[in-house]
């Protein structure tokens, strides 16, 4: 910790050292993508397009928040009293990166980009089902010139990140992963007032209208839900569709849903791979026999006979009531269930139904219609007509219980600085 803070007084200080760091660890990232891509695929057991997709969304985060650390920023004024006010933001301090498993490259870098380029310093904990991925990609940004002291990585089990949290030292924390561990995170950083971003839950909901193209709404909405085996917390997981397609749309979806290749996701033929452990596997299994009992499961929810370890078929269920576990809790796997709504008001209360507010899509040709109910539904991020689309541009982040704070764009860099006020009176 002492070297973190000790180096961020020369890092801060040199926007074009950053800049230049920055962007050759981008390009380092690009140069080294199959090899950062296979251990990704062998920690996490994506899909190899998923992994590869990740690591080049890590070099687009890094190469644009290059640019921001040379960018210019503050305000001036003369004030009534013909004093001059100057308006500037600093770095916040060395910031603690608590890391999941699930997208472990970009997940970090995503968050440590706009922190870098605001001119902290970091030390890292990678989940340990994830860390070979992390510290490759710290060992890349090394060679490309980031200094060792910049981003340290600390290995360890909660304890650790719980010390890390609570270290005085430490003035930021970014963390993403579950509500649970994000409340404790959240009470701990209370002590020492210590900034926080939380990106945490999700129940990502997809609302087919009438008028939708139903065979790409479907489509995208069963891959949301497959993404990293259902392991993401912008997956796919609730389906609304208006009550006048409700059964070609379950139709829809079950189809897709069985198209869906499970299997090892080394091979390019696979559409989804494992889930992370035995122990998550049965968790969902819990879920889906929860759904045998409330409701109904039109398919899946079972491990193929023909593979060994936690591979799950996706599962489809209709029948669900809003008060549900089912919709009340993140399953955080393959599980996708369809509902019916009558009517935009419908559709709205049973999209802000759960305690989430990550993401949603909404599928129309209404552009009206897509506007007047997409500012109704209360998530971070609202789609239109697709789903996923992510930018090291625009800021990401929830509402509710999915979290606080943003990442990306320049509100993720403004997350990692602090606002400092230079008022004088000119002689």
């Amino acid at each position: 910790m002492a070297r973190a803070q000790e180096e961020m007084r020369a890092w801060s200080s040199a926007a074009s050292a950053r800049a230049a760091a920055m962007t050759a660890w981008a390009d380092a990232l690009e140069a080294d993508v199959d090899r950062l891509a296979d251990l990704i695929v062998g920690e996490v057991g994506k899909i190899r397009a998923e992994a590869h997709r990740e690591v080049l969304l890590s070099a687009d985060a890094l190469r644009y928040n290059a640019g921001e650390a040379r960018r210019l920023d503050g305000r001036a004024g003369r004030l009534d009293d013909s004093s001059l006010a100057f308006v500037e933001r600093v770095p916040v301090g060395v910031t603690a990166f608590i890391v999941p498993w699930n997208t472990p490259v970009l997940l970090l870098v995503r968050d440590l980009a706009p922190a870098l380029a605001a001119g902290v310093t970091a030390v890292v904990k990678p989940s340990p089902l994830a860390p070979l991925s992390i510290e490759h990609t710290i060992r890349l940004g090394r060679d490309a010139g980031v200094p060792p002291d910049v981003v340290q990585v600390l290995h360890g089990d909660a304890r650790t990140g719980a010390h890390l949290v609570s270290h005085p030292t430490v003035r930021a924390v970014a963390f993403t992963g579950s509500v649970e561990v994000g409340r404790a995170v959240l009470r701990a950083a209370a002590a020492d007032f210590t900034r926080v971003l939380l990106e945490l839950g999700g129940k990502g909901v997809s609302v087919i209208h009438h008028d939708a193209d139903i065979d790409v709404a479907v489509r995208e909405s069963v891959r949301g839900a497959c993404f990293t085996s259902g392991q993401m917390c912008m997956a796919v997981t609730r389906v609304l569709a208006e009550r006048s397609i409700f059964e070609e749309v379950v139709g829809a979806v079950v189809e897709h849903t069985r198209a869906v290749t499970v299997g090892d996701p080394r091979d390019p033929a696979t559409d989804m791979g494992p889930l992370i452990t035995n122990a998550h596997q049965a968790r969902v299994q819990d879920y889906v026999e929860l759904a045998r009992r409330e409701a109904r499961v039109l398919c899946g929810g079972d491990p193929p006979a023909d593979l060994d370890g936690p591979y799950l078929r996706p599962a489809v269920i209709t029948g669900v009531r809003p008060e549900s576990r089912l919709v009340q809790e993140e399953i955080f796997g393959p599980v996708l269930m369809v509902e019916p709504f009558d009517g935009d008001t419908e559709a709205v209360a049973l999209a802000n139904a759960s305690p989430f507010g990550l993401t949603a899509s909404i599928w129309t040709r209404d552009l009206d219609r897509a506007w007047r109910v997409g500012r109704q539904i209360d998530t971070g991020t609202v789609w239109i007509n697709r789903f996923g689309g992510l930018y090291a541009e625009v800021p990401f982040g929830g509402m509710k219980s999915s979290g606080l704070g943003r990442t990306r764009g320049s509100e993720g860099l403004r997350q990692f600085t602090d606002v400092r006020v230079l008022n004088w009176r000119p002689a």
